[in-house]
């Protein structure tokens, strides 16, 4: 008898126990003009979801991710943003754009929904108080990176071609500030309309009007930036490619472009004449974080693990933690425990430690520098160094000595 009750004791212990669930989002263009990346940002954000399941299941906490495709429209982002907080959602992975985030953001501070991004970085989002995080440090800090490879190249003149969003213009503010330190000059800007329906035009267009003002200022102290995506920036290059001016410049390039397998198709033996050199937020590959998750990342998704992929990873993956530490994820408790451990560095992953500055933007990014080479008559992707942005100054790798030249 007391054996039997002993097990009636036990068996309805058993049944009695609860599972804690958590629920995350991930709002990504899984269709649009950066949907190479958005699937890597969403198989890292799974194999986050995957590892959170495996070291917190056992003590009764369950983690399930929601992924919704924002199609790179700042509308749509918003749409997809409401019907996850209708399913409970109150932390979530950001859109990877600025464009996207600026369409979630109004909502997402209403209602007390944690926005945390992986690759927006626009300075114009950098503000305190409100509720958008971001894992990668904003446009300022990339600017000085361009600003220290331009200064490495001995570049006096500058044009610029950009975006017409939030990316674009974060860009374009933070260049002409660069402008002003480094002491280039700005000869030349035109922007267009990322609109799909619009760019194809609108792009070539903005290429003509750059081409016409520099035509007699093309040279070794002379470059052009981009700041484009893949869909577009496909339609850039190729007027550049047929364009007898800029055809022959130096051209630099940023974030949005960085390792993207539709722009090597399309555009890679433009980049590499002009011998682009563009920037990425990176993480640090010498880690033993970053070496575990890449390893896991690889068998997982199959390919590399880059830019967003590591940030992705890391976004989910902390907010779980979070969670998972404080034992709710109340959105204003997640926030306040995020801001914190932004603040202490409490959180190393994929990407290091995570500190957050006073606007909730990555305080300690680290940006690798690429270009694009022609190898047997096929374009690609080469690391050609390293910009420490407290030290402002470059690493280069020993292809980038040869290419920097």
């Amino acid at each position: 008898m007391i054996i039997v009750g002993v097990l009636l004791l036990y068996t309805t212990q058993q049944t009695t126990t609860t599972t804690k669930t958590f629920r995350l989002g991930a709002l990504l263009p899984l269709t649009g003009g950066f949907s190479s990346y958005a699937k890597l940002a969403q198989c890292a954000s799974e194999l986050a979801i995957d590892d959170l399941n495996a070291k917190y299941s056992k003590d009764g906490i369950k983690f399930e991710l929601y992924v919704e495709d924002t199609q790179l429209d700042p509308t749509v982002a918003l749409q997809k943003l409401q019907a996850l907080y209708a399913r409970g959602v109150r932390a979530t992975h950001a859109g990877l754009t600025s464009r996207e985030a600026s369409g979630e953001k109004p909502f997402a501070d209403q209602n007390k929904i944690i926005l945390f991004s992986a690759w927006s970085t626009s300075s114009l989002l950098a503000l305190p108080d409100d509720w958008l995080y971001r894992i990668v440090g904003t446009d300022a800090k990339q600017i000085k990176a361009i600003g220290a490879v331009l200064k490495e190249l001995g570049v006096r003149n500058v044009a610029l071609i950009y975006r017409k969003d939030p990316y674009g213009e974060g860009l374009y503010v933070e260049l002409q500030k660069e402008a002003a330190v480094r002491g280039f000059k700005l000869v030349s800007v035109a922007s267009y309309d990322p609109d799909p329906k619009i760019f194809p035009q609108a792009a070539p267009e903005a290429v003509r009007k750059i081409s016409t003002e520099v035509k007699d200022l093309v040279g070794p102290t002379f470059a052009l930036v981009i700041v484009s995506f893949e869909d577009d920036g496909a339609v850039v290059l190729s007027a550049i490619e047929r364009d007898p001016v800029l055809s022959k410049a130096r051209l630099i390039g940023t974030e949005g472009m960085a390792f993207s397998p539709i722009l090597l198709k399309e555009g890679g033996t433009v980049m590499a004449n002009g011998k682009i050199i563009g920037t990425a937020n990176w993480a640090l590959p010498t880690t033993q974080e970053y070496q575990d998750f890449y390893k896991k990342f690889k068998t997982k998704c199959g390919a590399e693990p880059i830019t967003p992929a590591p940030q992705s990873y890391d976004v989910i993956r902390m907010l779980g933690e979070i969670m998972a530490s404080i034992g709710t994820d109340d959105p204003e408790r997640v926030r306040a425990t995020l801001e914190k451990w932004g603040r202490e560095g409490a959180y190393k992953g994929a990407t290091g430690v995570v500190l957050l500055d006073e606007n909730g933007d990555r305080a300690n990014p680290n940006f690798i520098l690429w270009g694009v080479e022609l190898r047997d008559g096929n374009a690609v992707y080469i690391e050609v160094g390293y910009y420490d942005y407290d030290k402002d100054a470059i690493e280069f790798t020993q292809e980038g000595r040869r290419y920097f030249g």
